[in-house]
């Protein structure tokens, strides 16, 4: 019980039984993942050493009020709850933090009476208590005084031993020495074991101790008057406490599970609802804390599955009883919020689970081993369901081997039949062909060492194993003429023909698995180098790309140049189009198919009209009482209820000189930040914007110094200026543009 804080958990804990509830797991396993959660966040709960309530109040009752030291652990509790008040909202434990906030008021009623630093009750409790008190700490100051006086005297005259004074049995004494005992006038008030003290209340001090005494007992009245008081009241709030007790209970006892499961790093099973158990890398963890007691490695671990039924075969000491029980307990964990002993999990709900493990024998009621062990699976097959789960070690033991087998096969196939789980271990050879038979069975055995002749503890999946009784004969010293012998005896040779074949078999299908990983190896080394190639053709491809773009640039720039010098924009615009065609680039303006007399809507002019004349991809278009001359890529059909708002006005050829756009180039590389700007420009150019708003901050200057001096020689800015202070001062650049003709 290293991990249980509170008595009422380590006495709950004695009797604790696992559940079956599937509402109850599924609260245990919330209150562990919360818990979880907290501590995989560095916020653990350490809760405080708590006594019994239900103590506490049960004692209170006989004796009629409670003692100074239960009043302050019923105090911890109250402190111990509301500390964790906010931590548990929303959590699986909200009724705790609730009753916490009802008990608070309490704790300040505590407080007025009761000292819980120094666990008494305070002396402003009541009026009396604190006139008593001062009284005596006056007459104790007195007494300090006169004792302190007689002492220095006394001892100066040589009649004590030592220059102290005792209390014996509530009386002031001091220690004179046999000899000196009438010279110090008082009353003896007994002798030290060896007779070389004397212990002297001097006369002076008697009527002063008799008086202390008094306000003593009326100081232990008026705290008993004060306690019975404070008792009834914390007596009106039993139920209270004790649903406190039993919420403190559960989370102590969840922190506990999730404390245990962070010594082997368990884990929480999926909620997902399985229909097959699942147990990745588990161990049993007893396996675990023995190994940790001997500081040894961890235990070997296993995958475990089970889907209808699992037979498990393999020699004795090999560890199939170990997964049997490994299996249960963590069925068992898992349904009561236990963090498993696994990499991961997935464990199907289970409303019973059945088991017939080791010798039942009963001497008492002359029982033999077999009768009880039937009498058990008996049992087991009258209570499986299809929400159970059957461990079954060795099955048919203790009896005829063949009588036995048949019989446990027959009950077998009952708990099949009823939809129940099942996980069996054997020896028995009829078993095995038996079970061979049934499509719900599996099977795995514990692997065993050829070479070494030991069990690796290891699970192998569609194996039937041997219980290799001739290898551990021949290992222990028996002669080869026995073991011989005990085979030629078998009456199931064809059984062993055809184990014999079937280990044949295995070997083969051992060696085409060498094969398939050695193929699998060479794939992955085959698709690293594929991965290797294709990651250099994209570099040579971003390369040779980057080279090309780099060379469109420098083509596009010098045919902005002549396209600035173009007198037209029907010769600008035939310029572009074969710049488009010479290198193999899709055209930007897509001729439409007009006709003459049809309705369309003027792009640029944001108006309605009718096609008068098309000539040369261009249209003359009447919109009302102007004639418009625009190509045919400005002219749309749709969208003549609805028009786009026209991008300049209808008596204006260009758009207006207000129109301004904005690039950031704030952290930019130089080469980055100018090829960007040149596509800005084009664009801009492209859209009629005459004023471009460059952003590219203070920063050591290179940027915009970089910026400047390219604009200086492009053959579409008309200007540049510094932007500004509203719009970035020294920060931007303000750039004029060209207008297109």
């Amino acid at each position: 019980m290293p991990y249980l804080k509170t008595e009422a958990s380590k006495i709950k804990l004695v009797d604790l039984q696992p559940t079956f509830s599937q509402e109850e797991s599924k609260r245990l396993r919330e209150e562990s993942a919360f818990l979880w959660n907290l501590f995989e966040k560095g916020k653990g709960i350490e809760l405080p050493s708590l006594p019994s309530l239900q103590k506490i109040f049960d004692g209170a009752q006989k004796r009629g009020f409670l003692l100074p030291g239960e009043v302050f652990q019923i105090g911890l509790w109250i402190m111990t709850s509301l500390e964790l008040r906010d931590i548990l909202k929303n959590s699986p434990f909200l009724s705790l933090s609730r009753l916490s906030d009802e008990l608070s008021l309490l704790l300040e009623r505590i407080k007025e009476l009761f000292d819980l630093e120094r666990k008494e009750i305070k002396d402003s409790a009541s009026y009396q208590l604190r006139i008593i008190r001062r009284k005596k700490r006056l007459l104790e100051e007195e007494i300090f005084l006169k004792l302190e006086d007689l002492k220095d005297k006394y001892y100066k005259l040589g009649y004590l031993q030592e220059p102290i004074y005792l209390q014996r049995e509530g009386r002031y004494v001091l220690p004179v020495k046999p000899e000196y005992k009438n010279k110090v006038k008082g009353i003896l008030q007994g002798l030290s074991q060896s007779g070389a003290t004397v212990f002297v209340e001097p006369f002076s001090l008697i009527h002063m101790t008799n008086e202390l005494e008094e306000l003593v007992w009326q100081e232990e009245r008026e705290v008993s008057r004060i306690l019975k008081e404070l008792t009834e009241e914390l007596f009106s709030f039993q139920e209270s406490f004790f649903k406190l007790e039993e919420f403190m209970v559960s989370l102590d006892l969840a922190i506990a599970r999730v404390e245990l499961g962070r010594t082997y790093r368990g884990i929480l099973p999926d909620e997902e609802k399985a229909s097959e158990l699942f147990i990745e890398e588990g161990f049993h963890p007893s396996l675990f804390f023995r190994a940790q007691e001997k500081e040894k490695p961890y235990p070997v671990t296993n995958n475990y599955l089970l889907r209808e039924a699992l037979m498990i075969t393999g020699p004795n000491l090999g560890g199939k009883t170990v997964t049997l029980k490994t299996i249960g307990i963590s069925v068992l964990m898992a349904q009561n919020g236990f963090l498993l002993p696994a990499k991961k999990a997935q464990i199907p709900y289970f409303k019973k689970l059945l088991v017939d493990l080791g010798d039942e024998q009963n001497l008492w009621e002359g029982e033999s081993s077999f009768s009880a062990h039937l009498k058990n699976l008996k049992r087991i097959l009258d209570l499986a369901d299809k929400e159970s789960l059957v461990l079954l070690d060795e099955p048919g033991r203790g009896t005829n081997p063949e009588e036995g087998a048949l019989l446990v096969w027959a009950i077998i196939e009952g708990i099949l039949e009823k939809g129940a789980k099942v996980i069996m271990t054997t020896h028995s050879h009829i078993l095995k062909v038996l079970a061979s038979q049934r499509k719900e069975f599996s099977f795995a055995t514990v692997e065993f060492n050829r070479k070494t002749f030991s069990p690796t503890y290891r699970l192998l999946y569609n194996y039937l194993g041997d219980s290799h009784a001739f290898e551990l004969a021949r290992r222990v010293g028996l002669s080869e003429s026995l073991i011989k012998r005990a085979r030629d005896l078998l009456l199931d040779k064809d059984y062993f023909n055809l184990q014999d074949r079937y280990a044949q078999n295995i070997e083969a299908i051992e060696n085409l698995k060498k094969d398939w990983e050695e193929k699998v190896r060479l794939l992955k080394e085959e698709r690293e180098e594929l991965s290797k190639f294709k990651k250099e053709l994209e570099k040579k491809y971003e390369r040779a790309m980057e080279k090309l773009f780099g060379e469109w640039q420098r083509e596009f720039r010098t045919f902005l140049e002549q396209l600035a010098s173009a007198k037209s924009s029907k010769r600008a615009h035939r310029e572009f189009q074969k710049f488009l065609e010479e290198r193999h680039l899709p055209r930007i303006f897509e001729e439409r198919s007009f006709q003459e007399g049809e309705k369309v809507f003027v792009k640029c002019f944001g108006k309605e009209g009718t096609i008068l004349k098309i000539k040369d991809k261009t249209a003359l278009v009447l919109s009302g009482q102007m004639k418009l001359e625009v190509p045919l890529q400005e002219l749309r059909r749709e969208d003549i209820k609805n028009p786009p708002k026209p991008r300049y006005s209808a008596t204006l050829s260009h758009p207006p000189s207000c129109s301004k756009e904005k690039i950031h180039l704030l952290g930019e590389e130089v080469e980055s930040a100018l090829n960007l700007l040149e596509r800005k420009l084009n664009r801009c150019f492209l859209e009629g914007k005459d004023q471009l708003l460059v952003i590219h901050g203070h920063g050591t200057g290179k940027l915009r110094q970089a910026i400047r001096d390219y604009l200086k020689v492009h053959p579409l800015v008309k200007a540049y200026e510094e932007a500004p202070s509203y719009e970035g001062g020294s920060g931007a650049t303000l750039v004029y543009l060209h207008k297109k003709n």
